[in-house]
């Protein structure tokens, strides 16, 4: 009884230096991101969590890369320290690419747009067809406006003209109205013409996000093979 005791309290020790551990690190970094929590009070506890963590937060505004080393990747962002890094990123949520921005944390599979205009060192699309996938399998597309790209892969190609096309989808600094992370196209592969193509409208796109968020949530999602639903009509149009 007396060794169960002793154990039981040699445990509870190293709970609690682990605890002040926790708490020491936690300090730790509030005070090295006291300048930001000044000017974004409301992410004092998402600061205060992963400051210079090799992490990537998904928040309601967008993502936020905590990695001291992850502005090395960001055109544009060669100078910035880490601070105005994620100074940089809390300004941009809520205004970047974000089919873009999803196509980059996952895997793409193809780009579909139809050429607007075209000077001589870039084209823009009037809008670009997204499709991807996520890691467990499940596909996504969306759409993005006005979207330009270096003319380099695209020369032989007129206005009007529908393309589809490979690209990697990489972060850049844009300055227009302050300094933003966003996200945008390079490296075009794959390039070939089609015929023309009918995009969904905003309308059939947010029909079809609710019927994934049906799907996700089903408590027959595993059973599912997301082609025939197994719901009754009545069940799916009262969800």
């Amino acid at each position: 009884m007396k060794d169960k005791n002793i154990k039981n309290a040699s445990i509870k020790h190293e709970r609690e230096k682990g605890t002040e551990k926790r708490e020491e690190r936690q300090n730790a970094r509030l005070k090295n991101v006291s300048a930001l929590i000044q000017k974004y009070p409301e992410e004092k506890e998402l600061f205060a969590a992963y400051y210079g963590k090799k992490v990537v937060v998904h928040t309601t505004g967008g993502i936020v890369d905590f990695n001291p080393e992850g502005y090395i990747d960001v055109v544009g962002a060669e100078k910035f320290s880490y601070d105005e890094y994620i100074d940089v990123q809390m300004k941009s949520l809520q205004k970047t690419r974000q089919w873009f921005a999803t196509c980059y944390d996952n895997i793409v599979l193809g780009f579909k747009g139809c050429i607007e205009r075209k000077t001589k060192e870039n084209i823009c699309f009037k809008r670009v067809w997204v499709e991807g996938m996520y890691p467990d399998g499940v596909c996504f597309d969306g759409k993005e406006d006005h979207v330009w790209m270096n003319i380099a892969g695209f020369e032989e190609y007129q206005i009007g003209d529908n393309v589809c096309f490979f690209a990697e989808v990489y972060r850049y600094v844009k300055t227009g109205k302050g300094k933003q992370i966003d996200f945008a196209l390079r490296n075009p592969e794959n390039i070939r013409k089609i015929e023309n193509y009918q995009l969904p409208t905003d309308e059939e796109l947010t029909r079809q996000a609710i019927r994934d968020i049906i799907c996700e949530t089903c408590f027959l999602s595993e059973q599912c093979n997301r082609v025939s639903c197994l719901l009754p009509k009545k069940s799916i149009k009262s969800k």
